[in-house]
């Protein structure tokens, strides 16, 4: 970071008691119990509420962040080397019905925060007009009645804030324990028992934020929800790529700074360290949920960027209208 960066990031006294936290920041603190709970009510689902045939494919679609967490719930479930081998495509919503169809004895699985995404209603109806069995994945509370969909998977409560945190991570807790139950529970449970980053030490490590993030597979999906995070809390217009695509053409655009979500299975690994990037987040070990950690460190850092920059990570109440 240079001097001159360094001289516009706000101070801010992390040690006074009197510090007013965001909901952003509330938020992001209450995530472990947010997991735990979504845990606990998607593990009380049993045989009575599913199919008794195994889906001949699952689809996950999405808008927007909700998008994002269709497609990290798809590696997730093309991680666990135990599952049965069903196709899984996780997809946006526009994609449905265009390029995707479902069909009778499929599962059709829509994320959709507040339940008011038309495009993923839309694409929910159509799963149930051509004999999908239909999930809707939405915060607590929201129900758009049998009609449109077979089982309701509740995440968690409904966020006040546009920049969605807990609603991202909670709606990938509850797919992937449903669909995954003992090895997904498992590694919630372990996840619920790392604590909060330092925060002061994360706006030390963000500066102003990066020009571009990027990685690879989980990679790349995280990089492009991270990108989001910072465009929507601190108005910072970061653009996420593919490690491979990075390298045939945005490579040759960059003057600012990168940030590269780094997986041992990148082959750009060594390319993507020789450009000194200003931040590196690390996805550890080949588990399913092995990359829950970045995603969340993403998020907090994006808070930090907009903390630095002394921009209220929260938008205006008129804009959840």
């Amino acid at each position: 970071m240079s001097p001159k960066e360094n001289s516009v990031i706000a101070k801010i006294d992390f040690d006074d008691e009197n510090r007013v936290q965001s909901g952003v920041e509330r938020t992001l603190r209450s995530q472990r119990d947010v997991w735990r709970d979504v845990v606990a009510r998607t593990s009380q689902y049993g045989a009575r509420d599913l199919p008794r045939e195994a889906p001949k494919r699952i689809f996950l679609f999405g808008a927007g962040s909700s998008h994002h967490a269709a497609k990290l719930c798809g590696y997730a479930l093309l991680r666990d080397k135990t599952r049965i081998r069903i196709p899984v495509i996780s997809c946006s919503s526009m994609q449905m019905g265009r390029e995707f169809f479902p069909g009778r004895g499929d599962w059709a699985f829509a994320f959709t925060h507040r339940g008011k995404t038309e495009t993923t209603i839309q694409a929910l109806e159509m799963c149930r007009r051509e004999g999908a069995f239909t999930v809707l994945v939405a915060a607590k509370g929201i129900d758009l009645g049998q009609g449109y969909h077979d089982l309701l998977l509740e995440t968690c409560p409904l966020e006040v804030v546009e920049p969605h945190t807990a609603a991202v991570t909670s709606a990938i807790c509850a797919v992937t324990t449903l669909l995954l139950p003992a090895r997904a529970a498992e590694e919630w449970d372990a996840l619920t028992s790392v604590g909060d980053p330092n925060l002061e030490l994360m706006c030390r490590r963000a500066g102003l934020g990066p020009e571009i993030i990027v990685g690879e597979w989980e990679g790349q999906w995280l990089a492009t929800e991270g990108a989001l995070k910072l465009m929507e809390m601190a108005k910072v217009p970061a653009r996420p790529f593919g490690s491979e695509e990075f390298f045939h053409g945005p490579k040759f655009s960059v003057t600012g700074g990168i940030w590269h979500v780094r997986m041992a299975e990148d082959i750009r690994i060594k390319d993507l360290a020789a450009l000194k990037p200003a931040h590196t987040i690390d996805i550890y070990g080949g588990s399913p949920l092995a990359w829950v950690p970045a995603l969340v460190e993403l998020q907090w850092l994006a808070l930090a960027v907009a903390l630095n920059r002394g921009i209220d990570p929260d938008l205006p109440e008129a804009a959840n209208a």
